[in-house]
């Protein structure tokens, strides 16, 4: 059965706008596909010169401590995939199993680990929205809304986890703007990752695909490719390495809308990128401090904050606020907060000072830039102390943590 022969890829259409149930039209071939197999190991030789050929600073050797940077080839913000959990039913996927969003998707016919059979799987392509990071010309030249772009292969459920039978990984491309397909540079490579926020990881054309499995689209981290731009529209080029054996679909540009991605209009999570210092500008000499730690526990996080501020007369005075959440909130509620009272500078007092609840903080992050909170408290066992009530205050970040940029 030749690829030309299948009514199912010639009269496939491009979904968009609503998720995909995988329908497929075929069940797994035991004729050969048409031709032999191209040789797919010139291919994999070229991506992995790809990888191999990424050095470090000429000044930098073996025995000298190098500085943490961040991937300056990724393609979306290393906090827009912080807070993804892994599926209870695939806890091994680091990646969103379910597409949501628009969705665009084929199904392709892949060559298996035996010469004479195939089997047809569906492909598709979505975007996950980055709500921060809307003015980073590096994810998105026209300074819109940023979004990863997914890539999962589905296999039938009949065939599910089968490792006796199974499809080998295509051969991926991508076309977009002067980047054309099977140009002599080899510019349209895309590296295509299992799990995000990696710098050369990458998945070998012709490698088992037994499991189901999300992919995110990455940039080869060489000066000698092209860059592409995610966000913007593109070509997909899915290859099974048989005669005519190629398929391609067209993801537009992408444009959220509250219907279509309501995360990208919605605060950030509440994640380790939001560690920092924020202040307001017209106000210097206040500020707040903000970390997130793991709990351990792989389902909640806790949030710590110290309002470094002032008296009423004028003198220093923290308060601290702390709260344990589930991930992925992007709203702190009632966040209690404390004073205190008892110490002494440098060590000089003696233990345990006493903590004083102040009052409530909701805390949230519209994006990296910005924390926004309201606040209602006072100092009952202090006289003088800070108290009052406001909403909607919103402070800048004032610097970002070495190697965990919030982008």
């Amino acid at each position: 059965m030749s690829l030309s022969s299948k009514s199912v890829l010639a009269g496939a259409a491009l979904l968009a706008c609503a998720l995909v149930s995988p329908t497929f039209a075929a069940e797994r071939s035991a004729v050969s596909l048409s031709g032999p197999r191209a040789d797919f190991s010139v291919v994999q030789a070229r991506r992995a010169a790809l990888l191999s050929s990424r050095t470090a600073s000429p000044a930098a050797t073996a025995s000298t401590a190098k500085d943490l940077i961040s991937n300056s080839y990724r393609a979306y913000p290393a906090s827009c995939f912080s807070d993804t959990l892994p599926s209870p039913s695939n806890a091994i996927q680091p990646l969103p199993i379910t597409p949501t969003g628009p969705v665009y998707s084929r199904t392709v016919t892949l060559g298996t680990n035996s010469q004479n059979t195939s089997e047809d799987v569906t492909i598709t392509i979505w975007r996950v929205a980055c709500s921060s990071s809307g003015d980073k010309l590096s994810y998105n030249p026209d300074g819109g809304y940023v979004g990863a772009t997914l890539m999962r292969i589905q296999r039938q459920s009949a065939y599910e986890g089968d490792s006796q039978l199974y499809p080998v990984y295509p051969d991926i491309r991508i076309a977009q703007g002067n980047i054309t397909f099977d140009n002599p540079n080899f510019t349209d490579y895309v590296r295509v990752a299992s799990e995000p926020n990696t710098v050369v990881s990458d998945t070998i054309v012709g490698s088992p695909i037994i499991n189901s499995t999300t992919y995110v689209l990455e940039n080869y981290p060489n000066p000698s490719l092209g860059f592409f731009y995610f966000n913007n529209a593109f070509t997909i080029r899915f290859d099974n390495g048989y005669q005519g054996g190629r398929v391609t679909t067209s993801v537009p540009d992408y444009s959220p809308t509250s219907q279509t991605y309501p995360a990208a209009f919605l605060p950030m999570a509440v994640n380790g990128y939001l560690t920092g210092s924020w202040y307001d500008p017209t106000h210097g000499g206040e500020g707040m401090l903000t970390q997130v730690y793991d709990t351990g526990d792989g389902v909640n996080r806790t949030f710590f904050a110290a309002w470094y501020t002032f008296d009423q007369s004028g003198l220093p005075f923290w308060l601290v606020a702390q709260a344990n959440f589930p991930i992925g909130t992007t709203q702190l509620q009632n966040v209690q907060v404390l004073y205190a009272t008892g110490g002494g500078f440098a060590g000089h007092f003696t233990p345990p000072i006493q903590r004083n609840v102040w009052g409530t903080m909701n805390v949230s992050f519209p994006d990296c830039q910005h924390i926004k909170f309201d606040y209602n408290g006072s100092t009952g066992t202090v006289q003088g102390g800070p108290g009052g009530s406001g909403t909607g205050v919103v402070w800048t970040r004032l610097g970002n943590i070495n190697s965990l940029n919030c982008q």
